[in-house]
């Protein structure tokens, strides 16, 4: 190179606008142990079919896929409708999911893998800055700021929390219908200085012998 400046693409370069958005994390659990105990091709083909299955899901209530990585979906809900609606729509496109991978455990994980395929979710809400963002010419969807922060941590709480869905206080309360998630707590997340209110909203891991070990030793 001739000089090392940097080049901004007049893209990359517009300002991102400020937008409500319902920000959901979702973490296949025991990714990493069903990779040690199958055959690794096998097992990332039928993750890829999930999450093929999982993103047609986001589209079909409104939302957005902005980054699949892994064992990892992160989904934005409320681009083109208001808070409320995209809340509602962002838990019941989870719900859909948890299905989703109800009937591929009865079809597949259990005959196969003697165990469930499980999922953690975590959903929030709050203002955050979108944009696009990417190199060479191929921007992507970029939905930065605190509320995706805790949106991932949320999901990474479901493990030690012990339940497979957890929602911020700011989401659950424009929950539509939402009588039956009762459980209140209030809750450190890692990197977050001010605590978090939460709510469980899912239900507790198995815990067979054999999927204990799996998630230990999970990511």
């Amino acid at each position: 190179m001739e000089n090392d400046q940097l080049i901004l693409n007049p893209t990359f370069d517009s300002p991102d606008r400020e937008q409500e958005l319902a920000i959901l994390f979702l973490d296949i659990r025991n990714f990493t142990g069903l990779l040690e105990a199958q055959a690794g091709q096998t097992v990332i083909q039928v993750v890829r079919r999930l999450f093929t299955a999982f993103n047609q899901i986001v589209k079909n209530f409104g939302g957005k896929v902005v980054e699949i990585a892994g064992d990892s979906l992160y989904a934005v809900f409320g681009l083109q409708s208001e808070l409320k609606e995209s809340v509602n729509n962002a838990y019941q496109a989870s719900k859909v999911m948890f299905q989703t991978v109800k009937l591929f455990n009865d079809a597949y994980a259990e005959p196969y893998y003697g165990g469930p395929l499980q999922i953690g979710v975590g959903l929030h809400a709050g203002k955050v800055f979108v944009g696009e963002f990417g190199p060479d010419n191929e921007p992507q969807l970029s939905v930065t700021g605190l509320p995706v922060n805790i949106a991932s941590r949320l999901q990474a709480k479901t493990k030690e929390l012990n339940n497979d869905m957890i929602i911020s206080e700011d989401a659950y309360q424009l929950l539509t219908g939402n009588e039956g998630i009762t459980l209140h707590q209030t809750v450190k997340l890692q990197g977050i200085s001010q605590d978090q209110q939460i709510r469980l909203a899912g239900k507790p891991y198995h815990t067979h012998q054999e999927l204990d070990y799996l998630l230990a030793i999970s990511g």
